[in-house]
């Protein structure tokens, strides 16, 4: 089954959350549909699962690793486990499909070849942290095509389809074992587990005011550093990610939820009505009422 997602609440230490409908399959698939005037963007995030994304129309915009890029439809990308990344509509409308699984859907367990010959070349390189499918690739458009398959398998569940979504998945990963490319980063190792000890920190108290002073002192790094960190990966400062998450959070409230918008800016840390309207319309243009009425 695939199920339909506009956008992903991050909890703190949203790794660990990550869940499939069934534990003795991990492998979970997402269709994901934005208009200009609706929720446009998942926000930055990780999971342990890897990941293959597919445009299906429009366009998205995908950042990861220090790398931004238009995906346009019939293309798609790879993201290894646990690599920071965000997708966002780029256009009028786009639909893309999701598929996540887990390291050991593909073998079964990590005491076997499949797994030692391609899946942890895959998943124990630093340097690999996802890559851009195009279909004017051959390499890259066979990776293509077994995930469309896949996504089909997941679409039409009829019997038989675990085992040919983990055959297509199983072939996409094995061309991308044969060549991985490495995406080389801007930014250190030690900045990258910095930076997901302070999104968990936000994700977890948007809600509260947050000080650069309390982001730093999570991490166990200086407030210059900190601010390094979220300018490097993110080309924005603390309080710039901070108020775009909180922003986020309340959109996905608005369409959600039918608490009153005093109530949904309190929420996201907002305790001034006329703060978060004026926050809102700078975000989206217009106010959390008509947004939230444009989209009932």
């Amino acid at each position: 089954m695939i199920k339909k997602m506009t956008t992903i609440r991050i909890m703190a230490d949203k790794e660990k959350e990550q869940m499939h409908d069934n534990p003795l399959f991990p492998c979970s698939s997402y269709c994901i549909e934005w208009n200009r005037g609706g929720i446009q963007s998942l926000p930055w995030h990780w999971h342990r699962e890897l990941e293959f994304m597919y445009v299906a129309s429009g366009r998205a915009v995908v950042e990861y690793a220090g790398k931004r890029a238009i995906v346009e439809a019939g293309n798609g990308f790879f993201c290894n486990s646990r690599v920071l990344h965000r997708y966002a509509l780029d256009g009028e409308r786009c639909q893309l499909y999701c598929i996540l699984f887990d390291e050991k859907f593909i073998s079964g367990g990590i005491a076997n070849v499949i797994y030692k010959k391609y899946v942890k070349p895959i998943v124990t390189d630093e340097m690999f942290s996802g890559k851009y499918l195009h279909t004017d690739v051959k390499r890259e458009r066979d990776v293509i095509i077994n995930i469309r398959r896949a996504f089909i398998a997941a679409q039409k569940e009829i019997f038989g389809f675990e085992l040919d979504l983990r055959y297509n998945i199983g072939k996409a990963l094995a061309i991308l074992s044969d060549h991985p490319t490495a995406s080389r980063i801007g930014y250190t190792t030690p900045q990258m587990e910095r930076i997901k000890v302070m999104l968990d920190y936000i994700h977890g108290h948007y809600s509260e005011q947050i000080s650069v002073e309390e982001l730093a002192a999570q991490a166990g790094v200086s407030e210059r550093e900190a601010q390094r960190c979220f300018q490097t990966i993110f080309n924005m400062s603390p309080r710039q990610y901070i108020q775009n998450y909180r922003l986020q959070v309340a959109e996905e409230m608005l369409l959600e939820s039918n608490e009153s918008i005093l109530s949904i800016g309190m929420a996201c840390g907002y305790y001034n009505p006329s703060h978060f309207s004026k926050a809102f319309r700078l975000y989206r243009g217009c106010s959390p009422h008509a947004f939230r009425k444009q989209n009932s």
